[in-house]
């Protein structure tokens, strides 16, 4: 194992022990049984703290990750230790899940994306303004229309459903959800929205309805999770599951320092139909869950759910719309001789930063295309990239999305193509200029 390994599974060992908010003696006696066999040292434990766990398991089954063997070996250590105080819980239940498609199944998988590359589980996080205990959920997400898939998941969603709710974990369906709340009174959902936030303009308030009413799985994927949410999913992504898993907090165990929450999510590209996919799961569930919690809920169409996924969907429909500038690459400024990157918020305000023309290249290349194997020497100019964005965009809720980020062994922009534009001058003194968008695939990089 690599350092990096030793302090990804420290996370993971970690997450386990304080799953259930109970620490036993005898998980201390196993956690330090599992250091010194992967050779972990306090160091290493300290170091996890400042990683979310689904950084860990990605770390653990990235291109230079452990071989299948050490992964099973892995899988089979972490069940034991969830067992060390004779029970296995909801949390500790959902962890081993997603231990279990990432670490020991993910070999198995033959899902291929819209560009024929084959798409594997992962998990994926988004931020959290809390550390909230949700109910378990299963979503239905595809970034565009899948016929095939809605027609069957709508012919079986009442036993989708049923089965689900055997198991405490609600089965989501963006066509059905609309539907139940379609299904109210326009008034009486209008009057909730109001009660969430009284200082809603009334305008606003029936744009909320109408995003609603009109919502389907597709937009529910792109406008929600991908562009609001920043849940770092591929764009393309083929039909899948989205099983929430709980809350990762970073840091944790600290004294001082602000802590940071993400909700993150086991994202299950479907293998099968999509009933066998969800019994899958839910038997794998099974399998690890000693303690079974049985949610009761409440189908009266006049009951407005605000708990779980219901409460985070309303909670992002009645949130502002996230400040998200334009990039524009505005090459060399004539004046100082320096690279430019514009931030545009609207027409009249533009934030800009300077940068090195091979870090002004290497981001245009990354946001034209995307970038392979990034050499050392380019890993450290996109981190000093990434802190001259972090600073200029303080203001941004998820500047994250203008950040190089490492997807699939490629370095990718999170933020929408629509967003990014190449300014061209008209003049030699750069007084005017046209600002037009940015060509993704192909073309030259101008200076």
């Amino acid at each position: 194992m690599t350092n990096q390994q030793r302090i990804a599974t420290g996370r993971i060992i970690s997450d386990m022990i304080k799953a259930d908010n109970i620490i036993e003696e005898r998980e201390i006696s196993e956690m330090k049984s599992l250091m010194m066999q992967y050779n972990i040292t306090d160091e290493h434990m300290k170091c996890a703290r400042g990683i979310r766990f689904s950084e860990a398991v990605n770390e653990l089954t990235g291109v230079s990750g452990l071989t299948r063997k050490e992964r099973e070996q892995l899988f089979n250590d972490i069940h034991k230790l969830s067992l060390s105080d004779k029970a296995c819980v909801q949390k500790e239940a959902l962890l081993l899940l997603a231990l279990k498609y990432c670490l020991v199944d993910v070999d198995g998988y033959k899902v291929r994306g819209a560009n024929g590359r084959l798409v594997k589980p992962k998990l994926v996080e988004c931020p959290a303004t809390e550390s909230a205990l949700a109910d378990p959920y299963i979503v239905y997400v595809e970034s565009s229309y899948d016929q095939v898939r809605n027609e069957e998941i709508s012919s079986q969603f009442k036993l989708m459903v049923a089965t689900a709710k055997l198991y405490g974990i609600n089965f989501i369906y963006i066509p059905e959800l609309v539907k139940e709340f379609m299904s109210m009174r326009r008034q009486y959902i209008t009057d909730v929205i109001r009660f969430m936030d009284p200082g809603l303009s009334e305008g606003f308030i029936q744009d909320i309805y109408d995003r609603l009413s009109s919502m389907t799985t597709a937009s529910f994927f792109k406008e929600v999770l991908y562009d609001r949410l920043n849940v770092k999913v591929d764009a393309d992504i083929p039909p899948s599951l989205l099983i929430n898993i709980g809350t990762s907090v970073v840091p944790y165990c600290v004294t001082e320092g602000p802590v940071q929450y993400y909700t993150e999510y086991l994202c299950l590209p479907l293998y099968a139909e999509t009933m066998q996919v969800v019994e899958d799961v839910l038997r794998t569930y099974c399998s690890c869950v000693s303690v079974q919690f049985t949610q009761v809920t409440n189908d009266n169409i006049g009951h407005f759910r605000y708990f779980g996924f219901y409460k985070a969907l309303f909670d992002y429909l009645i949130a502002p719309p996230p400040v998200e500038p334009d990039i524009i690459f505005a090459g060399r400024n004539v004046r100082d001789n320096r690279h430019e990157l514009i931030f545009r918020y609207g027409k009249s305000m533009e934030k800009k930063i300077q940068v090195t023309p091979q870090a002004y290249n290497l981001y245009l290349e990354i946001a034209m295309s995307g970038k392979g194997g990034a050499s050392k020497n380019e890993r450290v100019v996109i981190s000093r990239l990434r802190s001259k964005i972090t600073e200029a965009l303080t203001d941004v809720t998820y500047s994250a999305k203008y950040m190089p980020e490492k997807v699939c062994n490629r370095y990718k922009l999170l933020i929408d193509k629509s967003k990014l534009f190449e300014r061209r001058y008209t003049d030699h003194q750069q007084k005017a200029y046209e600002d037009l968008p940015l060509r993704t695939k192909g073309g030259a990089i101008h200076s």
